[in-house]
């Protein structure tokens, strides 16, 4: 019982930290998910408005290694969330035959170190620290490694922390910026007639770069609360657990107590009536 109850303050203290993470990430992630649609509105009315844009990062191509960025948890304890986004990756990396990775997180960088898939490049201790400084640093070495030749694709698997896809593992192309990425955006028509104070070229080469930064920001704030939501829920459970297995040990504990001190009345009371008999055992 005192394990458990040691057990409990434990849990109960990692629920209170991961709910008090997950408060203050929050207003990370509304003004994100606004900033994230708005410029995807504008993209995909740039692109289906202006058919003479060109760009790198627009054009698919067919020779060079499909990149992997996995954004795993730096701890565990929180429930199946790196299990699940860890085999969505593992799952993905093995269709193809030439691939890079890249892990975010402690998790990830140790799960395929043990499966004989030495990642490539491995960024810990920014998955508790979605900061724009941090987004910033992955964006520029993602758009290096793509600008190199070397990369066909770029896919970001992470947990998803939006609308049907919440707290799922998610697989999305971060490059190349192809205009059947954007069949979700629907509401294009709230955009009205729109006038670009340059041309739409020199605004799509200015976007491109903010887009992928906000992107790579995006995904590190959602997976940052989705771990800490899977890990308070988990906690939370595990206190829960723990409260009822007090329960049961405690009245487990007092019907045996209770149990000892009948045996020790009844060995008495036999004792007093063999005294009371006079068989000469008490003379």
């Amino acid at each position: 019982m005192s394990a458990v109850e040691q057990t409990m303050k434990i849990t109960g203290a990692m629920e209170m930290v991961s709910s008090n993470r997950m408060r203050r990430v929050m207003g990370h992630i509304e003004h994100n998910r606004r900033y994230f649609s708005n410029i995807r509105r504008v993209m995909k009315e740039i692109l289906t408005t202006s058919q003479n844009i060109s760009h790198p990062y627009l054009s698919g191509r067919t020779e060079g290694s499909r990149a992997f960025i996995v954004i795993s948890g730096d701890k565990g304890l929180c429930g199946s969330y790196n299990a699940s986004v860890l085999g969505l990756a593992r799952e993905r990396i093995l269709e193809c035959r030439e691939r890079y990775i890249i892990t975010i997180g402690n998790t990830a960088d140790e799960y395929f170190k043990r499966r004989d898939m030495q990642p490539d490049i491995s960024f810990l201790g920014i998955a508790q620290d979605p900061t724009l400084h941090n987004a910033r640093m992955l964006s520029r070495e993602v758009m290096q490694l793509y600008d190199s030749g070397m990369i066909s694709e770029i896919h970001v698997v992470y947990t998803s922390f939006y609308d049907a896809t919440r707290n799922r593992p998610v697989d999305f192309r971060l490059l190349p910026i192809i205009l059947h990425d954007y069949e979700d955006v629907t509401d294009t028509d709230r955009l009205g007639e729109m006038e670009y104070h340059m041309p739409p070229q020199a605004l799509f080469d200015m976007l491109i770069p903010q887009y992928v930064l906000g992107l790579m920001f995006g995904v590190m704030v959602q997976a940052y609360a989705s771990e800490h939501y899977a890990r308070m829920n988990a906690m939370h459970s595990s206190t829960s657990n723990a409260q009822e297995m007090l329960r049961s040990l405690a009245l487990k504990y007092n019907l045996a107590r209770q149990s000892a001190i009948t045996n020790e009345i009844a060995e008495i009371t036999g004792s007093a009536e063999i005294l009371k008999g006079g068989n000469g055992y008490g003379k």
